[in-house]
């Protein structure tokens, strides 16, 4: 009869099935912010190349995307890469061999506005992504996309859960939605206006953000009735306690906004979203789409990093004023209640009474607001400090089994089902306990790889005896089948391309009179809605400090506000 040695054995639950998987999608501005994310708990990431990404500063060599590919596949994690910009018609060959190097280097999906991409010569097994730029707002939109052939569509960021979960009954495809981070005024995707004032395109990933600017709103009779307000900056997107409805109305994808974030803020949002998200997860019995746990070596804090006063004004499908205007376009930040708080090299900033923004570092500062005035920290130097030392690990846990056969031994990985025997004579140790220690040492040394041993059980009818260097390679040799059993539970099917000639008259946008559409209305804010009675029904302009005006438009069936 065999014994069985046993040196410790740690409980592990990781959800085999992938069919309900749930992915935390965090942004790279760089590949080596892409690592961050991975090692925080995102379960992938999205970057931009070189070039055609919505983001022009934040562009990135086809070979660091690989490097970061290579990391990412480690813990199942995927990478998309974005061009997600309206091409020009000399564009096309530049992007197609673009992308051709980034399918070769194992990028995992396409981020896409300009649905032509999706004619050009490419492998058929590349899958592609449906961007935000999409303006994706009904159920119509969705089905007309997945018929091109997209496997997954980050919807538009002004739907309410109701909506939401509509889309999501109604397609096949992987349904995205932003949870975090900036939120653009205008419908993504039909907004001019920086293109009109500036000559730089939204849609060609050059964006002024004139929407965080301020403007003076004023009256068909010239009055002014709001003087140097930011009356087009909303407030950032905060949908933390939002994830089960969403999870429950079909979301699988959560998006956090950032491109141009910096690694400190990545770090700090993945983390905060991956506690949030594994809870819900568990509680509905899904599973996470990459394997590993991460140790975040800090406590994650929304309103320590980037954070304009987060809202859940759109998803929450209530209209509630002065949820979602601003005072500002920079970071307000976490209210302080007693100056003791703040040390020095912070940043604060405040609205004195006159309406005007100011702001300091605290070193540096010659005089804080007067008694009575909220003071923000939009900059929290401690906070900051230990954010750039904490270094997330994350490790995926093992269940090794070890055990004779007639030839030698077979070693067994149960999480993945990956096992291989190896041909050895069975020689007894004189020392059994010292033995088996030995065994359990060696398959515990997973230390500079991305694994840990959670259980590792040895089952021998006798404490065999086998050198320490011809264990250590069986082990190196277990890493390997592991981390190829990853990648290809990993893989799903990916979605094939139906793009016909007819389909390409979608990407052609049609030049309108309007400068942006929006579901934001600066009526409906400053209570001069249409809808009420007594309202003012004058027209209305915003002018900006260069005294261009331009006219706001109203439509009320839509609650839709236009920037003409």
């Amino acid at each position: 009869m065999h014994q069985v040695f046993v040196l410790e054995v740690i409980t592990f639950a990781m959800a085999d099935s992938l069919q309900n998987r749930v992915e935390l999608l965090s942004p790279a501005r760089s590949a080596n912010i892409g690592r961050v994310a991975i090692d925080a708990g995102a379960d992938a990431v999205y970057i931009g190349a070189a070039r055609f990404g919505a983001r022009a500063a934040a562009g990135n060599s086809v070979e660091d995307i690989a490097g970061l590919t290579e990391y990412a596949h480690r813990y199942g994690a995927r990478v998309y890469v974005t061009v997600n910009t309206l091409l020009t018609d000399d564009e096309f060959i530049e992007a197609e061999r673009l992308i051709c190097e980034l399918h070769d280097v194992g990028v995992d999906a396409f981020i896409v506005q300009d649905v032509r991409i999706l004619g050009l010569d490419l492998p058929d097994d590349i899958e592609f992504h449906a961007s935000t730029q999409c303006d994706i707002r009904t159920v119509a939109r969705a089905k007309e996309l997945e018929r091109m052939g997209f496997s997954q569509m980050v919807l538009a960021r002004e739907l309410s859960v109701d909506e939401i979960g509509e889309i999501c009954k109604n397609t096949a495809c992987t349904i995205e939605t932003f949870v975090h981070g900036a939120l653009c005024v205008s419908y993504s995707g039909r907004c001019y206006l920086s293109e009109r004032v500036c000559g730089r395109s939204a849609n060609r990933g050059e964006c002024a953000q004139m929407c965080r600017l301020p403007y003076d709103l004023i009256d068909e009779d010239g009055r002014v009735l709001q003087k140097g307000k930011f009356l087009l900056s909303l407030k950032d997107f905060d949908a933390s306690g939002m994830v089960g409805e969403l999870l429950d109305a079909g979301v699988r994808s959560f998006k956090i906004e950032g491109r141009l974030k910096d690694a400190n803020y990545v770090k700090n949002i993945t983390g905060y979203y991956r506690r949030i998200i594994d809870k819900a997860v568990s509680e509905r019995g899904l599973s996470r789409s990459s394997f590993g746990e991460t140790e975040l070596c800090f406590v994650p804090d929304v309103h320590k990093t980037f954070y304009r006063s987060g809202t859940e004004y759109f998803l929450s499908g209530k209209r509630e004023r002065g949820l979602c205007t601003m005072v500002t376009g920079k970071a307000m930040g976490e209210e302080i209640k007693e100056r003791s708080e703040l040390r020095n090299g912070d940043g604060v900033c405040w609205v004195t009474k006159d309406g005007e923004l100011k702001g300091c570092q605290i070193d540096g500062c010659e005089k804080l607001p007067e008694k009575g005035v909220k003071l923000y920290r939009n900059n929290d130097i401690e906070f900051e400090r230990v954010l750039a030392k904490a270094n997330p690990r994350r490790k995926i846990g093992l269940e090794i089994e070890i055990e004779e056969v007639e030839t030698g031994f077979r070693i067994t990985e149960r999480q993945f089902q990956t096992e291989f025997s190896v041909e050895c004579n069975h020689e007894e140790g004189r020392n059994g306990e010292k033995v088996i220690q030995a065994w359990h040492e060696q398959f515990s040394r997973l230390g500079e790889t991305e694994f840990k041993a959670d259980e590792i059980e040895i089952k021998f009818s006798k404490p065999w005896f086998v050198p320490a260097s011809v264990m250590a390679s069986w082990r190196r040799e277990m890493v390997e089948k592991v981390r190829k059993a990853v990648g290809e539970k990993m893989c799903r099917k990916r979605a094939g391309r139906r793009m016909t000639d007819n389909d390409t008259t979608d990407a052609v946008r049609v030049f309108s009179e309007e400068s942006m559409r929006c579901r934001y209305c600066i009526r409906y804010e400053l209570g001069m809605c249409l809808k009420e009675r007594n309202s003012y029904r004058g027209k209305l302009w915003i002018r900006n400090s260069s005294g261009r005006k331009f006219e706001l438009g109203f439509d009320c069936s839509k609650c839709e506000m236009k920037v003409l």
